[in-house]
Order: structure tokens, then sequence, then C-alpha cells
């Protein structure tokens, strides 16, 4: 299996990492265009999903319409790019040098839900940060017990994942026993300046 990534190694040996993964139709460069601000003591990777729908445009899982153009996913699809990300982990710490049992995960969007699917489950993840994204209790299994901090933003005006919700995951959250920092801004599907300013700040309170 061949994975298609960006990454910005740390300033110091046996650093956590944190993975980055892209929403529906973007790419591998779109998250990673934040690692000038993130913390050097972090280990950053960028993840490119696998599904191709354009030139540089890739998917996590498929998105169905029907014919009312209600949208909906198969959580057997999505179980596969969880198989992928947790792939991707698997071979991307047997060839670096970070700390393994110390890993973050920030999405937004389709990555946003697929880093609650992965972190909620996952024991080396201590750190979630979901952005404009959301919990689908179908595919979610909460059996990490080290998870110590989630990160939820999401704006507002959001017309493609809506804000409603946002709210249902941190509620739901709350119900597994977590706190979550939730952080809604005044916009649509999208990381604002003040919203960046706070991710980075969350980030650097885990070091």
């Amino acid at each position: 299996m061949s994975f298609v990534f960006l990454e910005r190694k740390a300033s110091q040996p046996n650093a956590p990492l944190l993975l980055l993964l892209h929403g529906y139709g973007s790419n591998d460069a779109d998250l990673f265009s934040f690692a000038e601000y993130i913390p050097a003591n972090f280990h950053v990777v960028s993840l490119r999903a696998p599904l191709i729908m354009g030139e540089h445009s890739f998917a996590w899982f498929p998105i169905h319409f029907t014919e009312s153009m209600e949208r909906w996913t198969s959580p057997e699809e999505v179980n596969k790019a969880t198989d992928y990300i947790h792939d991707f982990l698997a071979y991307y710490s047997a060839k670096h040098d970070f700390n393994n049992e110390n890993v973050y995960l920030m999405g937004f969007s389709q990555g946003a839900m697929l880093s609650y699917t992965v972190g909620l489950a996952a024991k080396n993840v201590r750190g979630i940060a979901a952005l404009s994204g959301y919990i689908d209790p179908r595919v979610v299994e909460r059996t990490n017990t080290t998870l110590s901090s989630i990160y939820v933003s999401h704006g507002t005006e959001d017309m493609v994942v809506p804000y409603a919700w946002a709210e249902q995951s941190v509620e739901k959250l709350k119900e597994y026993g977590f706190t979550p920092s939730f952080h809604a801004y005044p916009q649509g599907h999208g990381i604002n300046q003040e919203n960046l300013i706070s991710i980075v700040q969350w980030l650097q309170a885990q070091l």
C-alpha cells in the first residue's frame, strides 16, 4: 500500500505526532498550510485521502445522495477509511522517530469525523481536534481510555455540516465522560483567523 503525505519534522526527538486529515474534495496540502503556526515540538504529518475525485481532489469515503438529494454515508466505507489511517500510522511509526504513544489527530469536516472515529478507539491517541465535523455514532467505538483532550470548533453559519451536528457531537462526548473545549465562530464551512489562533493555543497547551 502506498501513502501520499507531507511532513514537518519536530525540533526534538521522540516528539508527539500530529496527524492532519483533510476534508472531502481537498488534499494533503490544505491543512498542512497551517504547519508554520503549529508548535515546533510536534512532528506534523498531513495524509492524503485514498479516493481520487479530481487532479487535486481526494476523499476518505464516498458521500451518496438520495433522489431528494439527502446525503448519506456507508459505515463499511467509513471503516475502510479508518483502517487506511491505522495502516498509515503503523507504516509511518516503523520508519520515523516520534512518540507513537503520544498521537494527536486534527481533522476538518470528513477528516474531523474520522479523527473522532479513530481517536475514540485508538489507545495511543492523546488528543483530538475536530474542525467543522461531527460524530457518527454508527462507527464510533469508545475504547480509548487515555484520551485526555478534545478541541471542537464549528461555524454557526455552516451550510455543509450543520452547526447543530457539532452541538450534538459535544453532547455525545459529554455522555462519554469527556469535557470538550467547544469554540463557535460566525463563519461558514471553514477556518478563520480567530479559529486558527485558538487551535494553536490548544496545541501549545498539550505540550
